[in-house]
């Protein structure tokens, strides 16, 4: 749990699903919503102006869609992270909202319990995907090439592929230092060293990189 609520906008145009949402947030201590928005057009000055620290987005709505709006959402907010959302699962749009910078994807139809935990997940700075999805994205982000050769794994120390490790397995910088006994700031080292050599950008790209290369065999949920 968080000493701050953890603040949500909602944007969606199912206006029953934004506002079942909003009661569930409103019974959990550690969630607070600060916006709900029919439309990504109407949205956008809101985020801009409230900040929020997530942004649950519907993929599927009249007029701009969801992803113009993850398009848009680093000009708008830089500290936002965006989960979509859909009633129906579309792989190549999951895929694209995961381009356009979503940090998860949940399905309307997922209960209160895994919702929450996706949304505390991404808050955290984790990425949220299922075994399908991580599939599917996977597969998309084939066509990235990093720029290291071979598997890696020859470039990296011992170290950092136990960082690696943790991090495939989900775990956030202050708990990676607490298991290998090192301080926040040495597993930030160790990410950017480790992004450096594998050409990759951020913890996403790494965790498809491993699936790629096999480096490890990890249970996502």
């Amino acid at each position: 749990m968080t000493s701050q609520p953890i603040r949500v906008f909602l944007v969606d145009d199912n206006v029953l699903y934004s506002e079942s949402v909003a009661a569930v947030l409103g019974t959990e201590k550690d969630f607070q919503v600060v916006g709900l928005s029919r439309s990504a057009s109407e949205a956008k000055p809101l985020i801009s102006k409230s900040a929020p620290d997530i942004v649950l987005v519907e993929l599927h709505m009249t007029g701009h869609s969801g992803l113009d709006l993850l398009r848009d959402l680093p000009g708008l907010s830089v500290r936002s992270r965006a989960i979509a959302t859909a009633e129906e699962e579309s792989r190549e749009e999951i895929v694209e909202a995961m381009r356009l910078g979503a940090k998860g994807f949940v399905l309307k139809q997922t209960g209160p319990e895994l919702f929450l935990k996706c949304l505390r997940k991404v808050y955290a700075g984790e990425i949220w995907l299922d075994g399908r999805f991580a599939e599917a994205v996977l597969h998309a982000f084939g066509t990235f090439q990093p720029e290291s050769k071979g598997d890696g794994k020859s470039e990296l120390s011992a170290r950092e592929m136990e960082v690696i490790a943790l991090v495939v397995q989900g775990y956030k910088n202050r708990d990676i230092a607490q298991k290998l006994f090192i301080s926040e700031k040495t597993v930030k080292n160790h990410l950017s060293a480790i992004f450096n050599k594998l050409g990759v950008a951020d913890r996403l790209e790494l965790t498809l990189y491993v699936f790629e290369k096999r480096m490890f065999s990890p249970n996502l949920e």
